[in-house]
């Protein structure tokens, strides 16, 4: 059982039966200098606080609707970053709420003071002070990295200030704010131990640190690096992938051998709403704002290998969703699925599920590794634990880093027969020899890029990997659209008044059609009060 502790102002009783781990903090909203740097326990909850600014699963998942992956319907949604369907479909201006959700210098202030004031504590355990201060510097690092991928030029903060005349500050070049992030990970990485145990688990890792800078060379364009930090992860052989890829996204793959930062939830105190914003109406009472897309359901292979999957000589247009890679049916619901509750996923039939109804899909589909399967009668109360980094991207992040770097390799094919093997789909060669392609540097490229999509669907990366790889008028401009079941299904029943028909229908269309998308706006609200800030010149 998973166990957190938070501590509260005269409610410490109310918590007695949770036991006493990493997240345990004390209220951080008023403190003194004074009286509060004294003790150990006092730097540990300082320092612990960083791992509630990791992105949460209601916050991140909101990503997959800006891609090409998901649409959602947002207008009436409360969840932060409620305007994804503007990001999605490019109609975001510089005054639209909420682009400021990823501009969080409170944090970077947080860490930094920690850094600052952590010495003041007596007698304290150096070998403690050292690590706690290597996972405040890989949380800043995190931090700095998402703001400069998004935001490109942002100002490098390195000190607590004490006055808002200090704190206006003007941007640093990205590139410099990409070099000190890498250079906190390569301060953190030495002093965090490979792993650990009991109420510390889920604590950053030396692994942690290099994942995570492996992710950030990769998207800053440095292959090379990318793949040996990568590298060290592999061939530390703390991490390997979890035997099942459905189940190591429910609350039994927490705390895998696969996960190497994650977002901790726990049901009695902190949570996730993905029951809510990707859950089925008809299982969970789920609003399912978020809906996986057609373009990504179509993406994924026959079980065979064949790709596009209608190249398949089984392939049954009746029965389209029918011997495929494996990983479509444990990410996604689809017509003719059986739902966590055991019932036929019916969106064409089903009044509480049908296409366009009161909060059911708009798409004809829903997302399902995400979503908790356990206590389903509650529709906010998801336990399972959000996937932020885990090992099969580290192995994505070799082969893709690997090839950019010096081309195709056996070493390359071994991380990607790892991940494919787990999926229960043919090695690299079996495929490459079925669909007839050539290995070479651009074919591998295209079926990394198209892996990634596969093995990450559902956990907020595609949006990142459209914005580095500069594909957003290819996969993000003109309509997108609903299943396409006009030839009929024969998972659906169509007797007693039932249709197993439902005709492709235009939901919106989107407008990647400028280079200025590729670069977020620095938010209206943000500027106004700043005098040495610049909108981005896209945005003027």
């Amino acid at each position: 059982m998973k166990r957190l502790h938070l501590f509260i102002l005269g409610a410490c009783s109310l918590l007695t039966a949770c036991s006493k781990n990493f997240l345990d903090r004390a209220p951080l909203d008023r403190y003194s200098d004074d009286t509060y740097w004294t003790t150990e326990q006092d730097a540990v909850k300082f320092a612990s606080r960083v791992y509630e600014f990791l992105p949460s699963a209601d916050f991140f998942v909101c990503y997959e609707a800006m891609s090409d992956n998901a649409f959602s319907k947002t207008a009436s949604w409360g969840n932060t970053l409620r305007n994804a369907q503007l990001i999605g479909n490019s109609t975001f201006v510089v005054t639209t709420g909420n682009l400021g959700d990823e501009w969080r210098y409170d944090q970077v202030r947080h860490c930094l003071e920690f850094l600052q004031k952590v010495d003041r504590v007596p007698d304290m355990n150096e070998a403690l002070k050292k690590r706690l201060k290597a996972e405040v510097k890989v949380s800043l690092a995190y931090r700095y990295f998402i703001m400069a991928a998004l935001f490109r030029d942002v100002p490098l903060v390195m000190q607590v200030f004490s006055t808002p005349a200090e704190a206006d500050v003007p941007q640093d070049k990205k590139a410099a704010v990409i070099a000190q992030a890498i250079k906190w990970l390569d301060e953190a990485a030495p002093d965090l131990p490979a792993s650990y145990t009991g109420d510390d688990k889920g604590r950053f890792t030396q692994g942690a640190a290099w994942g995570l800078k492996a992710r950030i060379l990769l998207y800053n364009g440095d292959n090379q690096g990318a793949a040996a930090e990568a590298k060290k992860v592999i061939d530390s052989k703390v991490y390997s992938l979890y035997p099942d890829y459905y189940n190591g996204f429910q609350l039994e793959g927490d705390y895998s051998a696969e996960s190497i930062i994650s977002y901790i939830h726990v049901k009695e105190v902190r949570q996730n709403g993905l029951r809510d914003i990707a859950g089925v109406n008809s299982v969970s009472g789920g609003t399912l704002y978020l809906n996986p897309l057609p373009s990504l359901v179509d993406d994924y292979e026959s079980a065979a290998g064949y790709y596009p999957y209608t190249k398949d000589p089984a392939y049954d247009v009746h029965a389209p969703w029918k011997n495929r890679d494996p990983r479509l049916n444990a990410t996604i619901y689809y017509p003719g699925s059986i739902l966590a509750n055991d019932k036929v996923y019916d969106p064409i039939n089903n009044t509480l599920d049908k296409i366009g109804g009161d909060k059911a899909t708009y798409t004809g589909y829903a997302f399902k590794k995400i979503f908790d399967k356990t206590d389903l009668e509650a529709r906010d109360n998801g336990g399972n634990d959000w996937k932020i980094l885990r090992y099969a991207e580290v192995l994505l992040t070799y082969a893709e880093a690997a090839n950019e770097a010096t081309g195709p390799s056996a070493d390359i094919n071994t991380a990607l027969n790892d991940i494919r093997r787990r999926a229960h789909m043919p090695d690299v060669a079996t495929t490459f020899a079925l669909n007839g392609w050539t290995m070479n540097k651009e074919t591998l490229r295209t079926f990394i890029r198209h892996e990634r999509r596969i093995e990450l669907a559902g956990e907020g990366h595609r949006y990142f990997d459209i914005l580095r790889w500069r594909t957003g008028q290819q996969v993000l401009n003109g309509p997108i659209y609903t299943l396409d079941a006009s030839a009929g299904l024969t998972d659906i029943p169509a007797t007693g008044g039932k249709t197993n028909v439902y005709p492709k229908t235009k939901l919106e269309d989107r407008y990647f059609n400028s280079d200025k998308f590729y670069v977020w706006p620095i938010p209206q609200g943000i500027l106004d009060q700043a005098r040495k800030l610049q909108q981005q010149p896209e945005w003027k």
